[in-house]
């Protein structure tokens, strides 16, 4: 066995040496990137009118990144494809190591930021695929992108990365690994990123009422296989999968698939103009309402996005979306339906950050509306705009955020309530930055881990100040703050808040 096993893998890489393998740029794992360091140091004073209580609050942080292999598109690109390659991607690969050392106090030495956490290594990428190609079709062994995944229409904003990032309300939420893991949190994770806790009406409101994932660890789904073509207009695959293996030697505390259940499935991504991309999944299942799964799936998704450059830098894209999910064992369905418009005023992969949303360059800069619905006529809808003042503004200087969420709007469910956050500001000589800030939302009870459940009263809040940059490295952000809760004062406070950063 030992020496069949050792022929094949002569064989095997004898295969691999014969056949061309040209690389993308970046490819080459060599260690070239430069480590960049960040230092922060702020202090806030606050005084809290209701309660009549003053004090300083002083923290400081250095984080250090060191992109081992910066990001690029790695892997092997055959290209010659007329005979049988290999082509094996990961884009936008990094390979980094991240740690962050922070305190807080006033009185600093070494070992107050020495708390020797291990931060380990970190691999990144946005896709992977490991194919056998052939002119232009493709065998999948393995692939991040052709998935069993249902859920092509959504209520979707420019704030999608920012919701995703989670919050301290539901951190369970979040969808970036330097949030959610503890050994690899990046530098106050909690204050930096979905800084408003959006969604305002938290999971009162439903982005996506059908999201049917059969990678999820309930179905354990062991292994898949695909194969397709890629086309100038068009492209597909068919693929297949199975909950378990079929004799487990790899983990041997998972059953085999006695049941024999199957899924099977195919993608199709056709684009008839330039701009214009429909999109078309789906899967059945066979045998899944044997296991404890319970059911058996029939889904299917449909999406369409079409972009129109109104120039270089304006480009509208109105989207729309339909899920529909069945269990055929017994026949009960569910549907999802959504549309909505998208309009980017600095390019479409224009990415920026914000100290008031999200301190990571994950925001699109524009406008969105959209509206969701499903079968049992339950109604979403989310307005959303993100402009930061500059001179590059839509209207130079002026800038600010809305968000705006109204969930349920035909009563259908829980009832109707809506929620309301916006700022408005303008930058003066690029050094003063006046603002107010206003918003709305509904308060929810304690106990409600979930928070869908409201109390009946309200949280109103305001506030007024300034953000000012005397020079490089240092802020001032002076600003007073008032909640009301139903019609009582929640809290009164003006405050200044220093910082120095690099």
């Amino acid at each position: 066995m030992k020496k069949c096993l050792a022929l094949l893998f002569l064989i095997f890489a004898a295969v691999l040496y014969a056949q061309e393998v040209p690389v993308e740029q970046g490819s080459l794992l060599s260690t070239g990137g430069k480590a960049a360091m960040n230092l922060e140091a702020t202090t806030g004073f606050v005084w809290d009118i209701e309660n009549n209580a003053t004090g300083l609050e002083t923290k400081a942080g250095i984080e250090l990144k060191f992109p081992l292999f910066a990001n690029a598109n790695r892997g092997v690109y055959p290209d010659n494809t007329d005979n049988p390659a290999v082509r094996l991607a990961l884009t936008n690969m990094a390979f980094s190591w991240w740690n962050v050392y922070n305190t807080r106090g006033g009185n600093y030495e070494q070992d107050d930021f020495n708390n020797w956490q291990n931060r380990p290594l970190v691999l990144t990428f946005d896709d992977f695929s490991a194919d056998v190609v052939w002119k232009n079709y493709f065998f999948r062994i393995a692939s991040s992108t052709t998935v069993f995944q249902t859920t092509q229409a959504i209520l979707f904003s420019i704030f999608d990365e920012v919701m995703d990032a989670g919050s301290t309300w539901f951190p369970a939420s979040s969808k970036r690994w330097y949030y959610r893991r503890s050994q690899t949190r990046a530098l106050w994770h909690t204050e930096r990123y979905n800084i408003q806790q959006l969604p305002l009406l938290r999971n009162r409101i439903t982005r996506d009422f059908v999201d049917e994932d059969y990678r999820a660890i309930r179905t354990h789904m062991t292994g898949m296989l695909a194969a397709g073509g890629e086309f100038d207009s068009f492209s597909f695959a068919v693929k297949a999968a199975s909950r378990y293996s079929g004799r487990p030697i790899f983990d041997p505390a998972l059953p085999a698939n006695t049941e024999n259940a199957w899924l099977f499935g195919a993608d199709f991504e056709f684009t008839p103009v330039d701009n214009l991309k429909i999109d078309l999944t789906g899967f059945a299942g066979i045998n899944y309402e044997k296991t404890d799964v319970g059911k058996n799936p029939a889904n299917a998704g449909l999406s369409i996005e079409y972009r129109i450059p109104l120039s270089d830098r304006y480009i509208l894209t109105p989207k729309a979306g339909f899920d529909f999910a069945m269990d055929t064992s017994t026949n009960e369905n569910v549907w999802e339906a959504g549309a909505g418009l998208l309009f980017f005023t600095r390019g479409f992969d224009y990415l920026s950050s914000s100290r008031i949303l999200d301190w990571d360059n994950v925001i699109p800069i524009g406008a969105s509306a959209s509206v969701n619905v499903n079968n049992e006529m339950l109604m979403n809808v989310m307005v959303s705009w993100f402009e930061p003042a500059g001179r590059d503004s839509f209207i130079p200087n002026f800038g600010g955020f809305l968000q705006f969420e109204l969930s349920d709007l035909l009563g259908n469910g829980r009832g109707m309530d809506y929620g309301v956050l916006a700022q408005l500001e303008y930058l003066i000589a690029e050094k003063f930055m006046p603002y107010v800030r206003g918003g709305y939302r509904p308060l929810f009870q304690e106990n409600d881990g979930h928070h869908t459940n409201v109390t009946g009263d309200y949280m109103i809040k305001a506030m007024a100040g300034c953000f000012l940059i005397p020079f490089n490295f240092f802020s001032i952000d002076i600003r007073y703050e008032l909640n009301i809760v139903g019609s009582d004062i929640f809290s009164s406070q003006f405050g200044a808040f220093f910082t120095i950063t690099m």
